[in-house]
């Protein structure tokens, strides 16, 4: 029998100090982390997720030979690298048709690669954050092209011109929003995978690259865990692991290999005092040459481009939510914008979505407290409204071997979510 251990309460407001004097929100949410992995499409990750806007049966697209290759399972857990120039992007979207993905495929090697997907059986964790979360399933990358230019819209709001990778020469003018960030006192660090090709990506950008109080923040990626452990934590984090050769997932990374990593990261952030006040953003900067069905919305002359995976991870959250709210990563920077009152840096970001149809602040104003653990694979969250998470196969027993003393808590909190969590591998 599963006994539940006693309910210890614990203020969320005693916990050891983080790097900086903590600046209120408009929102609940303190701390921010955008974590931002690499190089594939919606439909190759959560293209056959439960309710999402995913792969159509039976569709297939032309192999550029006079057949067609359809949509398949990836039984493996990595493909190689796929065209994703700009170039490239704009000949598979073919004006809105979506349908040349395998033929430019074919210019590095099998147009079959293209029309590939994983599942939850290469990526159990990312599956059952969609179910316990918040899923995005109209999130795009900013423009059609590769990794860095559309990096730079999570933190600029633009690509300020650049349409490859090759950035290691340029020098931008603007801010981003790192700058308007220390102008208000908020604090906030960029960890990176150190590249010999080219510097952290924010420093190309004058203003910020000239003021030496702010090069200390970007902090190499191999310190990013022992920071989290300290308690060490930023209001906002960045998380760029491009240059990893092991963990990005790019192809022809081993992705079940990168969601680990990711997985050690997020519970290491649920873990940490600031899990109570925290939004965690989970995306990938481009599609990498996969297939999406959903043709972009073109909203200026750089994009947006495909769909790439996206999740947000937090209390406020919505729980087992599929948001189909059209949104790029300038929403990232707008929610950021938002929360602290900072102003638009471009017409991107005024004009994007702001996550927050993502989130349900409704209970905010409430005190609550941060977390118990229960005996068991069960823990009880004190947040507003108070959470209790379930492993889905000791769910009954739980519930059966402690009505009693369950029964007084979820009458006290009338709105506490039982929520049953799937089987993490």
């Amino acid at each position: 029998m599963i006994i539940l251990a006693a309910l210890v309460v614990i203020n969320s407001r005693v916990h050891p100090a983080t790097s900086a004097t903590v600046v209120a929100g408009t929102t609940p949410i303190t701390h921010v982390f955008v974590i931002m992995k690499e190089n594939h499409a919606f439909d190759n990750y959560f293209g056959t997720f439960p309710g999402a806007d995913g792969i159509p049966p039976g569709v297939s697209v032309p192999d550029g030979n006079g057949g067609t290759i359809v949509s398949h399972w990836i039984n493996s857990t990595w493909t190689d690298d796929l065209p994703h120039s700009r170039e490239a992007m704009l000949e598979a979207w073919n004006n809105g048709s979506n349908d040349r993905f395998a033929i430019v495929a074919e210019q590095w090697g099998p147009g079959r690669e293209a029309m590939g997907y994983y599942d939850a059986r290469q990526l159990p964790y990312y599956w059952a954050l969609a179910r316990n979360f918040t899923l995005a399933d109209h999130y795009f990358q900013p423009m059609f092209g590769p990794t860095i230019p559309n990096r730079l819209f999570s933190f600029a709001g633009t690509n300020a011109g650049l349409e490859t990778n090759l950035i290691v020469f340029s020098s931008f003018d603007g801010l981003t929003i790192f700058d308007q960030l220390a102008a208000k006192g908020i604090s906030w660090r960029y960890y990176h995978e150190p590249s010999s090709f080219h510097s952290p990506l924010p420093l190309y950008f004058k203003t910020l690259a000239s003021n030496r109080a702010m090069l200390s923040q970007f902090v190499p990626l191999s310190r990013l865990s022992a920071d989290i452990r300290a308690g060490d934590i930023a209001q906002v984090t960045y998380v760029d692991p491009e240059d990893s050769g092991t963990i990005s997932e790019h192809p022809a990374q081993n992705v079940s290999l990168g969601e680990s990593w990711t997985k050690g990261l997020i519970e290491s952030i649920r873990s940490s005092p600031v899990w109570s006040t925290t939004a965690i953003f989970l995306t990938w900067d481009e599609s990498g040459g996969f297939y999406d069905h959903v043709p972009p919305p073109q909203v200026d002359q750089w994009g947006n481009g495909f769909r790439v995976p996206t999740l947000v991870i937090s209390p406020f959250a919505k729980l087992g939510w599929i948001d189909h709210t059209v949104m790029d990563h300038t929403s990232i920077m707008k929610f950021i914008a938002d929360n602290w009152k900072l102003s638009y840096l471009t017409s991107r970001e005024s004009s994007a979505n702001n996550m927050s149809s993502a989130f349900d602040f409704s209970s905010f104003g409430v005190t609550f407290v941060t977390a118990a653990t229960l005996v068991g694979p069960a823990v009880l969250e004190m947040v507003s409204p108070p959470r209790l998470y379930l492993s889905r196969p000791v769910e009954a027993a739980i519930l059966s071997a402690n009505a009693s003393t369950l029964r007084p808590f979820l009458l006290a909190h009338e709105s506490a979510h039982v929520v049953v969590l799937e089987e993490v591998e």
